[in-house]
């Protein structure tokens, strides 16, 4: 019987570096095979055996990661003894491979186009060729499919042998590497269940919806911890604004302030910039700063520093800027608001509605669920639902890494900043000593 035609004519070059890496690590390193998300992004961003070498986030390894689940060529394994998810590929299943023919894909998805020559010494760790001959029956025999998967290329001016292409992609040879998320974007969804747009258009369009009163009791918080902050001494710094719901709380608990809003996502900034608009006071006291914390233009000196929901979204870069800015420019003795959202480590969450409200004939759910990927790291799945009755209007999810941390995480993180810290309900204050 004919292999079936392959669902994979399109990967995006991310999703085929992602592929080829698990397909590569099975045979080559098959003790620490199926690979934790750590293991997978280190493998594709390795410096050796790769053409073109690239720098992937763990982001956008989930997002290729997301893309090849859909298309049933990965799966996700949980294991009893380790609470780190780990990642396998299904690709000879699927497209029905021999171990040579497994091989010599990977290493055209890892390397670029080859010549048989070099595919013979390539594919010497996965699978061991006794001739160029038999590669070049295995290209011919994958060639002449139904649907092919791999194609010669015509010799250019001054190649003594031609070389070979796989055809998971319709990439062209020479394009320069592109992260997943933006050729995701570039064609389009890969389905509403598997958005990898975390502040993105879905989360922005319900975020209001759907979170403002959970942030409220944050936002009361607010107004007692930022009742001694001197306006003159400098703006505001509110660190992941998002669409501004605690802009408000900000403005009231220090009447006159100016307040610097940096926010990443163009999505949630849209929604911002509305609701400035609609507020005389919050359109002449907020600047939005259209970056992330690692590049943001940043006032010589605040008067406060707020990280509201955000900072178990931040990088590792980011929280080293934050701290240095915080013990360098913040002014002396003056707060820097922490929010330290529960769990303080990474553990399973069944899905949750955590939001319904009816507005006109439809009805509108929040929906939350949790996985841990180590310890201290854990991936959300936020679902919303548009219903009218029983009957799903319009359904989508967001997938987003959360840094689990606790009031000890952090003052492990501000102790070489020489940086005092405060517990309270739901968040920590860190304040520079003087």
């Amino acid at each position: 019987m004919d292999p079936v035609a392959p669902p994979i004519g399109d990967l995006s070059p991310g999703e085929v570096r992602v592929l080829g890496c698990l397909v590569e690590k099975e045979a080559t390193v098959p003790d620490t095979y199926p690979l934790t998300l750590n293991s997978l992004r280190t493998a594709c961003n390795q410096a050796t055996s790769r053409d073109p070498v690239v720098q992937y986030s763990d982001h956008d390894v989930e997002v290729a990661l997301a893309a090849l689940r859909q298309r049933g060529l990965t799966r996700t394994v949980h294991s009893t003894s380790n609470r780190a998810i780990k990642y396998r590929h299904v690709l000879p299943e699927v497209l029905e491979l021999d171990s040579a023919a497994t091989a010599v894909l990977a290493v055209l998805m890892l390397r670029g186009p080859q010549t048989v020559g070099e595919l013979k010494s390539r594919t010497e760790r996965q699978h061991a060729f006794d001739s160029a001959e038999q590669v070049a029956d295995v290209l011919a025999g994958l060639a002449a499919r139904p649907t092919p998967l791999v194609r010669r290329l015509e010799r250019q001016p001054g190649q003594k042998d031609a070389r070979w292409v796989h055809l998971l992609s319709p990439v062209p040879d020479g394009a320069s590497p592109v992260a997943p998320q933006q050729e995701a974007a570039a064609r389009g969804p890969i389905d509403t269940s598997t958005i990898a747009d975390p502040y993105g258009a879905a989360t922005a369009e319900f975020y209001d919806l759907l979170a403002t009163g959970m942030w409220e009791p944050f936002g009361l918080q607010l107004l007692d911890l930022l009742s001694d902050v001197d306006p003159a001494t400098g703006p505001i710094v509110d660190v992941g604004v998002g669409t501004g719901v605690g802009l408000p709380y900000l403005a009231a608990a220090v009447p006159g302030a100016s307040i610097w809003a940096i926010e990443p996502s163009r999505a949630m900034r849209t929604a911002l910039h509305t609701r400035m608009l609609l507020d005389d006071q919050l359109r002449t006291a907020v600047t939005v700063v259209p970056f992330g914390m690692a590049d943001a233009p940043l006032p010589e000196r605040a008067s406060a520093v707020v990280v509201s929901a955000a900072y178990g979204h931040l990088t590792d870069d980011e929280r080293r800027r934050l701290w240095r800015y915080v013990a360098e420019q913040l002014a002396p003795g003056a707060p820097a608001v922490i929010g330290v959202l529960p769990p303080d480590r990474a553990i399973d969450v069944e899905p949750v509605r955590y939001r319904q409200l009816e507005v006109g004939s439809y009805t509108y759910e929040g929906w939350q669920q949790g996985e841990p990927i180590d310890d201290r790291t854990m991936r959300w799945t936020m679902t919303y639902k548009v219903l009218d009755g029983d009957a799903v209007v319009a359904e989508y999810s967001t997938l987003s890494r959360w840094r689990c941390d606790g009031p000890a995480d952090v003052r492990d993180e501000i102790a070489p900043f020489g940086l005092a810290l405060d517990e309270h309900e739901g968040c920590v204050v860190v304040r520079r000593p003087g």
